[in-house]
């Protein structure tokens, strides 16, 4: 009997591994410069969100006792002794990296500046900003003479501390940070160098006169940032409809606990115990010592500064070739299936679907499943067209999708207002599918078009997700999104799916069964192999699968972005698992499973990835890809990740984030401008 330690990684450990192979972009050198300083804002995010959602739950955990364990067994204090220690480590190498970004930004003329290294002229450009821009949007409040007020989570605040006063007693102030103004402002050009300053030295070069009526001596400010559970808590009003329940429950979050207390390590000490006091901020591990700057996830914005050297040379996203300069989107799907990967295609013709298909007067009906969309929406302003143009619309939203529950209430007003029906999926269960079905009358039949994808209709984010969508006229497949729409609308008509595979029914099930014609294979000799891509792997049943199939000797691999609660390579246990992780310029996340099915190779898509949540607690959907050509053109994109020798890192059983060698007589090559280059030379064949 394995032990946990012995079976699996700890998820969240694990997770921490991945972080790290984002801060790893960040240190880099071959990453250009701007693009690393960008690396160190996803990471910053990154880890905002992971205390906000997983360091929450096992604090929460923590609370019920000492032997409470994980999903996967590992205890739960253990566990967050052992981020504690990651994060403090990442920390150091973070500020490292910060350190020497800004050294080497220097050397290309570029400052980065506080407001004690201003010249005379930008000192005078930062305080006529600082009057006209950004004071009138502070707020001091006098914590030493009225305590400190509930913090907001994920915002910036100065802590001030006024010395010199007549009184003599220390007095301490609170500001928090406009965060609706561009964290950097770029200053005038001094000598031929550009110059950069934070907001939050923007602020601190107008503190003297902001507190000028107490005649301090000195005046000086210290950043501070919390972080608060993101759980939301519904209550159980039956009266109440699920609309009522989540903007309730949105409005608690910004009061939930608080799971991280960031703060300036320069900070005077009084200063500190008066906040740590205040906050009631008791567990230790919670408190993190930082720089002068937090929330520096603001750092994906960096500015380009007119360098285009110094960030990623553009890949522009293409046109599709069976949909270039074609009259109609849907014609061309009724002849052949159309992959769509986004941002190598352009995701724009998607929307155009959209917008082809609401003024099409032979369209009569389009349904679609949301699960997060962009503000504005262009997927939006087509559905309300449609609408206009007297098509029947129907739109699952799922209220639930964590962090975008705000925009997707706005987004359920929007569409009422225009007629639209709206449909929150199914009781219970998260719908996170991406699915759309448009129907046409085409003669005396209804046709019906698919899309079955991996992401988001989200056009803000194709631009970064590497995801992809099946556009298919294909009865067999077309049918059963059918069928699933009539599900979303009468949760009593579950349907019968042959082709679709659909959590949380049949999703373990199909895919275990898969994985067991394979070890079939294996035992009686045969090739036996797959390949999984997806972004998290942690399921217990499913990595037990994975190692039953390396014991018969099939051949897996394994392409996680994320977490990976798998061991592999252990001996006795996975010595036929290769696992990688691939981070780049574009964030990957399509999912896809490939299996060598007795010398028929299958190939499916999949909006899932193989954790609990997704396969018993979700409505997720995968297809299968029928179309040769289609296969191929996903086997070309494994193949390219499976051969990456710049951006994979190899995951072992101690997950050290080690890049895969690449031997002197082999060229380089980037799986994500490899695919480019194959799509753009698909394009030019036509």
């Amino acid at each position: 009997m394995l032990t946990p330690e012995e079976e699996f990684f700890n998820r969240e450990l694990s997770w921490l591994a991945f972080n790290e192979r984002v801060l790893q972009e960040a240190e880099d050198e071959r990453v250009p410069l701007i693009e690393r300083m960008r690396f160190l804002g996803i990471f910053s995010n990154n880890l905002d969100e992971f205390f906000r959602v997983r360091v929450a739950a096992l604090q929460r955990m923590d609370a019920l006792g000492k032997r409470t364990t994980t999903t996967l067994g590992f205890g739960v204090g253990a566990t967050l002794d052992g981020i504690a220690d990651r994060v403090i480590a990442m920390q150091v190498r973070y500020n490292e990296a910060f350190s020497a970004l800004e050294g080497q930004l220097s050397e290309e003329g570029i400052d980065l500046l506080t407001e004690e290294e201003l010249g005379e002229e930008q000192a005078a450009f930062v305080r006529h900003y600082f009057d006209q821009t950004v004071r009138p949007h502070l707020v001091p409040i006098l914590i030493s003479d009225v305590g400190v007020p509930e913090l907001k989570d994920g915002l910036v605040y100065l802590t001030i501390a006024l010395e010199g006063e007549v009184s003599k007693r220390a007095r301490y102030a609170l500001l928090e940070l406009p965060n609706h103004l561009d964290r950097f402002l770029v200053l005038p050009e001094k000598a031929g160098r550009k110059g950069l300053i934070f907001l939050d030295d923007v602020v601190r070069a107008g503190l003297p006169r902001l507190f000028s009526m107490f005649q301090p001596e000195a005046v000086s400010a210290y950043a501070i940032k919390v972080t608060r559970d993101a759980e939301i808590d519904m209550d159980d009003d039956l009266s109440k409809s699920l609309l009522e329940k989540m903007k309730k429950g949105i409005a608690r979050r910004k009061y939930g606990d608080y799971v991280r207390f960031l703060y300036d390590r320069e900070m005077p000490e009084g200063l500190y115990k008066f906040l740590v006091r205040k906050l009631g901020v008791v567990e230790q591990t919670n408190v993190i010592a930082g720089g002068r700057y937090h929330n520096r996830r603001d750092l994906m914005d960096f500015p380009d500064l007119d360098h285009p050297d110094l960030v990623y040379r553009r890949l522009p996203s293409l046109p599709h070739r069976h949909l270039v300069n074609r009259r109609s989107i849907l014609d061309q799907i009724a002849k052949r299936d159309v992959l769509l990967h986004y941002p190598y295609h352009d995701f724009t013709q998607l929307v155009d679907m959209l917008r082809e298909a609401a003024i099409d007067p032979k369209v009569t009906a389009i349904r679609i499943n949301l699960y997060r969309v962009a503000r504005n929406s262009h997927i939006i302003n087509a559905l309300t067209s449609a609408a206009l143009n007297g098509k029947e619309v129907q739109v699952v939203i799922e209220l639930q999708a964590r962090f975008d529950e705000r925009n997707n209430i706005n987004v359920t007003r929007e569409l009422q207002e225009a007629g639209i029906q709206v449909i929150f999926g199914v009781e219970g269960l998260k719908t996170h599918s991406k699915l759309m079905l448009i129907t046409r009358k085409e003669g005396r039949t209804l046709r019906h078009y698919a899309h079955v994808g991996t992401g988001n209709f989200n056009e803000a984010t194709a631009g970064v997700f590497s995801d992809i969508s099946l556009l298919t006229a294909d009865r067999r497949i077309a049918a059963e999104v059918e069928r699933l729409f009539q599900f979303f609308e009468h949760n009593y008509q579950r349907g019968v799916y042959r082709h679709l595979i659909v959590s949380p029914y049949s999703t373990r099930r199909r895919f275990s069964q898969m994985i067991d014609r394979e070890i079939k294979e294996a035992l009686a000799g045969r090739s036996a192999w797959m390949i999984l891509k997806c972004n998290n792997l942690t399921d217990a049943g499913m990595i037990r699968k994975l190692y039953d199939a390396s014991r018969a000797g099939v051949e897996v691999t394994l392409i996680v972005r994320g977490t990976c609660a798998l061991r592999a390579g252990v001996k006795g246990l996975s010595d036929h698992i290769k696992a990688y992780s691939l981070v780049g310029r574009y964030l990957e996340h399509a999912r896809v499973v490939a299996f060598g099915a007795a010398g028929s190779p299958e190939f499916y898509l999949s909006s899932a990835d193989w954790m609990t949540r997704n396969l018993d607690r979700r409505i997720e959907v995968s297809t299968p890809i029928y179309d040769p050509g289609l296969q191929a053109e996903i086997s070309a994109m494994l193949e390219f990740q499976m051969r990456d020798n710049v951006k994979r890192r190899k995951l072992d059983r101690k997950q050290g984030n080690r890049y895969v060698a690449k031997g002197q007589e082999v060229a380089p090559l980037d799986a994500q401008r490899a695919l480019h280059a194959f799509y753009e030379q698909q394009l030019n064949k036509g």
